[in-house]
């Protein structure tokens, strides 16, 4: 089973996404895939991905709509094809050499489109209200995040935490070797928030899943980025995921494919349970009187929180309900059969 990512998510300021990172990759070539709802770009992607083996096909979904595809990377022909429409707009920096863009709405017949033109601006409308709906949930339930986070950083015993980072990553890292090729931290986000509320991808069974449970986010963060450091000085390749349901970004999850070992968070936001997996718990990395002093404010805050990320759900599910309303007048509008062949020439380049 080879990883799956999202593309991105919602965040504070928006939708916030590092793919863009993966498309400047030197030697990658990347297919942008522009058209409206339901023009077939998620379809397209799972139609390519079907034609490749899993060990070479990255697929990333979307947030907002979990079943539906965002991107497929295939990591050995260096290809990507992404839907490069909005809320995640993207556009070829080199055209021709390193991106091109692929138009789906040359596929759709525009004059049956025009005859809804009421019908699909309201709906276009509904949905970008109940997005930036969503968008306020996560802004007001972020500071309170942040808030919970600063009142534990002040309150983690560094010292400890560095002495037992130091003793793990002894026992599971290489030696470091200077004559190593330089490590590289790639960023890929494993969690989102979604119509069922935060959720994070299942975990590829080849590694061996380390689950830190922390309710107050500063101390796994610590210790990421720890390890981050140690995986540089040894030579290794890390990915990083990043939380956006702060107001500062943090490290939440890490994954070192070399060695097979992942590092995932658990905590009262996302609510994900270890699952046999070896556990570390990060209470004992916090001064525990310092934490009582603020216990009414961490209470208020961690309830407040799982209330508002409720409500963000509920927002984001209702916008998937009007988006998939919407699709219905592009589908009617799409010539399927020059949709398919374009496919099964786009898939035997790619061959």
């Amino acid at each position: 089973m080879k990883q799956s990512y999202y593309l991105g998510g919602t965040s504070p300021t928006g939708f916030k996404s590092k793919f863009i990172r993966q498309i400047r990759k030197p030697d990658y070539y990347t297919y942008m895939l522009k058209g409206g709802p339901g023009t077939g770009k998620s379809t397209l992607m799972k139609k390519i991905a079907n034609e490749f083996d899993d060990d070479e096909c990255e697929l990333y979904y979307c947030s907002s709509d979990t079943k539906s595809l965002d991107a497929v990377v295939l990591t050995k022909k260096k290809i990507i094809v992404v839907d490069a429409t909005a809320p995640h707009v993207f556009d070829p920096e080199i055209p021709g050499v390193s991106q091109e863009i692929i138009n789906l709405g040359s596929f759709w017949n525009r004059d049956l489109l025009s005859s809804h033109d009421a019908a699909v601006r309201y709906y276009f409308e509904e949905n970008a209200k109940y997005h930036a709906k969503a968008k306020r949930y996560v802004q007001a339930f972020a500071s309170l995040n942040s808030n919970i986070y600063s009142i534990a950083e002040n309150a983690v015993n560094k010292n400890k935490l560095d002495a037992f980072i130091s003793r793990l990553t002894s026992k599971l890292f290489p030696k470091p070797n200077n004559e190593k090729s330089p490590c590289s931290i790639d960023y890929k986000q494993l969690s989102a928030l979604t119509s069922f509320g935060y959720q994070t991808q299942e975990i590829a069974d080849f590694y061996t899943v380390y689950t830190l449970n922390d309710d107050y986010f500063a101390g796994s963060d610590y210790f990421l980025r720890k390890i981050a450091e140690r995986a540089c000085e040894c030579g290794l390749s890390i990915t990083i995921s990043e939380s956006n349901m702060l107001n500062d970004t943090i490290f939440e999850h890490a994954l070192i494919p070399e060695l097979g070992i992942a590092f995932i968070s658990s905590n009262f936001f996302n609510d994900r349970k270890s699952e046999n997996s070896p556990e570390i718990n990060f209470s004992r990395f916090y001064d525990k009187s310092a934490l009582s002093l603020k216990k009414t404010h961490l209470s208020f805050d961690k309830k407040a929180v799982t209330e508002l990320c409720s409500e963000a759900a509920e927002a984001i599910d209702t916008a998937l309900r009007i988006h998939d309303e919407l699709e219905k007048f592009y589908i009617e509008s799409l010539d399927i059969n020059k949709l398919n062949e374009f496919t099964e020439n786009l898939i035997q380049s790619i061959i």
